[in-house]
């Protein structure tokens, strides 16, 4: 995996044993054999040695993960329907974040300094999931065209690709759902294999007709950063396509119709979501297709709370443990970890 080479050379370090050799990734050299033999198939060995420890180390993180809260027997049904090529991933910001990517409580509280609400107005429509209401309020109150100007300038800019997102084209080959902003999938999948188109999903049929042939594409279910058009952020927008024109709820039925695999989903509750759980409720839960989804647990004792409201989407998650303070992830680099890893289980190829 070429794009691994970068993080082998950050890691990479030489030491000085006890005999005066030279250890470089687990291989010894004399100081000649440096100056004289050392060549790119040396090079591309070591790095093969390295990436086979990578690739055991997400293993075992895998296996840490299944062996609690009854992961293993769910993972084990999600690999049957992977191995049929029938899991569609569905990918959310957590893993944009990576590349330097915010996440939406980021943005709208960064965008909120050029606006006149306070803070406090802010915090309480965000602590209550009105996220639509939050980012109308500060489009509300900014000049025209300036919240446009803004989104674009946060999410269209190309940043350097980092971690898990990129494992996504050595394991799905076929559809993939997003409804982020940025263009880091496009970028991540353009080195391995491109899309052969990219959907917007205001356009339901086009969808159903790509989805049923299992074409390698991108779906953009809220839109695109750079165009207003099709785009879905604040709650005017939200009320166009979710309820006036009907064209996202007929999009999310003709993807749920899909096994789906979300990672890096908050999967609260908001619109899409709801018409989840409406489709469910109108055909009910053994006649629904089953979701899956890689989620990070923060607390414990919430567990089987949030374990029964994504049931009634029939969304059943596979859980790995993160720490968290003051509402924030302690530690990141778990987070990325145990999505790398469980791909690792999935089936990452290369």
């Amino acid at each position: 995996m070429e794009f691994m080479k970068e993080q082998f050379e950050s890691e990479l370090s030489a030491e000085i044993d006890d005999k005066g050799r030279v250890v470089i990734g687990g291989s010894e050299f004399t100081p000649t054999e440096i100056l004289q033999e050392l060549d790119d198939q040396s090079y591309l060995s070591c790095f093969e040695d390295w990436l086979g420890d990578q690739k055991q180390k997400r293993c075992s993180k895998a296996n840490e993960i299944l062996n609690q809260y009854g992961n293993r027997d769910r993972f084990n049904r999600l690999k049957e329907a992977f191995d049929r090529s029938a899991v569609i991933p569905f990918v959310g910001a957590g893993l944009s974040q990576a590349s330097g990517y915010p996440g939406w409580t980021n943005f709208l509280d960064k965008l909120r300094s050029e606006t006149r609400l306070t803070s406090e107005q802010l915090k309480a429509m965000l602590d209550t999931g009105h996220y639509e209401e939050a980012a109308q309020a500060l489009a509300d109150d900014m000049p025209a065209g300036s919240f446009n100007e803004e989104l674009e300038n946060v999410y269209c800019v190309e940043r350097e690709m980092q971690g898990p997102v990129q494992f996504l084209p050595h394991v799905f080959k076929g559809p993939v759902i997003t409804t982020n902003f940025d263009n880091i999938l496009k970028q991540c999948f353009d080195k391995i294999s491109p899309f052969s188109e990219t959907l917007i999903g205001g356009d339901a049929s086009e969808i159903k007709r790509y989805l049923g042939r299992n074409e390698h594409v991108l779906v953009k279910l809220h839109g695109k950063a750079n165009s207003g058009k099709n785009r879905i952020l604040t709650k005017s927008e939200y009320d166009i396509f979710y309820d006036e024109n009907n064209s996202l709820p007929g999009a999310i039925k003709n993807i749920a119709s899909n096994q789906l695999l979300f990672m890096g989903c908050s999967l609260g509750v908001d619109r899409t979501i709801k018409v989840l759980i409406d489709i469910v409720q109108e055909q009910g839960h053994d006649n629904t297709v089953r979701h899956y989804a890689f989620l990070p647990l923060f607390n414990d004792a919430e567990r089987l709370d949030r374990r029964d409201a994504l049931a009634e989407a029939n969304i059943f998650p596979i859980w790995y443990p993160v720490e968290v303070m003051d509402g924030q992830v302690v530690d990141e680099e778990i987070h990325d970890e145990s999505i790398a890893a469980l791909l690792e289980a999935l089936g990452i190829e290369g």
